[in-house]
């Protein structure tokens, strides 16, 4: 008896050990040595394993692009909110950590290049100099930066897609970093993607143009983009691991393009965030339930929200869903967001493990 209490205490530890405990922290939390210190210090006093720190937010960088090797030419320029010109945050986070279990991925906003207030981008930025790239809907009206979550780079446009992968593999050459997660790696909506340099590509692709072959392109644009990137992570630094939030409900990832199950089944994702953002933990529940059937729950973390409207959402209700996540053995949960914890003073309440 005493060996089986044992055993199970043992089995228990380790699957807390192995657990991923993510958290989603916005670049705007570390644009100084002090918020990165502080950030550092909540992690680890809470029990987070793993730390997604965003370093690219609207083809911005918290890192210093090219800051060893220029292999893979990246222009873009330093988040406006950092006005230190020689902080690094990417950098400074690395050299502080001092709880070797937690885990350090560079967050990186994909296709998404603008926010709603152009006066914050860099007069360099990609949005001004190459307006040719940014998608356009079915009527040939460019992107509005003012919609959505701002303007979208087109990701059928093959120069579009060699400029973002040189971003990311120039974070993959020059930081050792444990992974590079990609965010909004998909289209706007069902309805962009008709930028004319996208269009050319497309009739140079596909022989017979009709609207099943444009959907299979567009979704094709995404997916090629993820199986290159891990291929060529694969070849710089093979332990960097990749992974992207997406949209968890599969009839609305096929909307915008993103065929994340396929990505995970033909290993070229690591493993995918689901942002199971429902205050609802019965709609979780029923959700998570018909995800099981796929049969990838090691590859699988389940993302939460943990920010409150009018202080509505109390604490309790995330912690029902970090026990449902636990129940589903799925690999882990990741809270979204960092920013939303200290604003609706969640961090004392909640139960990490």
């Amino acid at each position: 008896m005493k060996k089986t209490i044992i055993v199970l205490t043992m089995f228990v530890t380790i699957s807390l050990n192995a657990q991923i405990r993510a958290m989603w922290v916005p670049i705007w939390e570390i644009t100084t040595p002090e918020k990165a210190d502080q950030v550092i210090s909540d992690l680890n006093k809470h029990d987070i394993n793993q730390l997604l720190v965003q370093v690219r937010y609207r083809g911005d960088a918290a890192y210093t692009p090219n800051k060893i090797s220029n292999f893979y030419k990246n222009n873009e320029k330093q988040y406006h909110a950092v006005k230190d010109s020689l902080f690094d945050p990417l950098d400074y986070l690395l050299a502080i950590r001092t709880n070797t279990n937690l885990e350090i991925h560079a967050w990186v906003t994909t296709f998404v290049i603008t926010g709603h207030n152009l006066e914050k981008l860099h007069p360099e930025h990609i949005y001004f100099t190459n307006p040719e790239l940014v998608t356009s809907n079915f009527s040939q009206e460019k992107m509005n930066y003012e919609s959505y979550m701002g303007a979208y780079l087109d990701p059928g446009i093959p120069q579009v897609q060699k400029y973002t992968k040189n971003v990311i593999l120039d974070l993959v050459s020059n930081y050792k970093i444990d992974g590079i997660h990609l965010d909004y790696i998909r289209y706007p909506d069902s309805h962009f993607g008709f930028a004319e340099l996208a269009l050319e590509a497309y009739k140079k692709d596909v022989k017979f143009q009709d609207a099943g072959a444009w959907k299979q392109w567009k979704e094709d644009q995404i997916t090629n983009f993820v199986k290159d990137i891990y291929a060529n992570i694969q070849k710089i630094s093979p332990n960097v691991e990749l992974t992207a939030a997406v949209i968890s409900n599969l009839d609305e990832a096929e909307r915008f393009s993103q065929n994340w199950v396929k990505w995970l089944q033909e290993g070229y994702l690591d493993r995918a965030y689901l942002m199971e953002y429902s205050t609802s933990t019965t709609s979780i529940e029923k959700h998570l339930n018909f995800l099981s059937n796929y049969d990838m729950n090691d590859k699988i973390v389940v993302g939460l929200r943990c920010w409150s409207t009018a202080y509505k959402y109390p604490a309790y209700k995330i912690n029902e869903k970090i026990k449902l996540v636990n129940r589903k053995n799925f690999v882990g949960y990741a809270l979204f967001s960092y920013t939303g914890i200290i604003e609706s003073q969640y961090f004392n309440s909640l139960k990490i493990k």
